[in-house]
């Protein structure tokens, strides 16, 4: 199969598995860690772009599908922004230590954990920051302080979470369909 059919098929295959996970509609703390998952799953099997492109797709997905409370719809632009912020800050520290560490495997790579951690810091930094000092400046109105916890350190753990599930498949995927490491980023 050709490269480029290969890469549209896998990136509409992300997109549908991101999809059914949003359709099923279960609980934030189950589908905020699958959503990270597949974000940098589609990160780790083709690049940076297409995990953004999905992070950018999601929220407003959820929004449309009424799976967010009216009150968060104004988050919306941000957590768009959060979602390139992981991908972003994930790849580019993984690559950079990725050279320096030479392992090809994200269990046991350490630029892909300290990417992971980095990535999941700054997406929940951001969405903390945005709900308590952005939503306020922007649209003249406080969150409750229930919403603003929300988006604050249960972010991190659910991109965690979603990082370490995505590790691990990305390992057992990459010995079933031919993943090298130079295709992915």
């Amino acid at each position: 199969m050709p490269i480029r059919t290969q890469k549209l098929t896998r990136v509409v295959f992300l997109i549908a598995i991101t999809l059914i996970i949003q359709a099923l509609g279960l609980p934030q703390p189950v589908t905020g860690p699958l959503i990270n998952m597949m974000l940098l799953l589609t990160t780790l099997i083709l690049e940076p772009y297409s995990g953004m492109a999905l992070g950018a797709m999601t929220p407003m997905v959820a929004a449309f599908r009424g799976q967010l409370p009216p009150i968060l719809i104004p988050m919306v632009p941000f957590i768009i922004v959060s979602n390139a912020l992981l991908i972003g800050v994930f790849a580019l520290v993984e690559k950079i230590l990725c050279k320096r560490f030479g392992k090809d495997n994200p269990l046991i790579n350490p630029g892909c954990w300290i990417g992971l951690f980095t990535g999941s810091l700054i997406k929940f930094l951001w969405l903390y920051l945005s709900a308590l000092f952005f939503i306020p400046l922007f649209f003249g109105k406080e969150l409750p302080e229930k919403i603003v916890a929300m988006m604050a350190l249960p972010q991190f753990i659910t991109a965690v979470i979603g990082g370490i599930f995505a590790f691990i498949i990305f390992q057992l995927l990459k010995k079933r369909i031919h993943i090298n490491s130079s295709s992915t980023h």
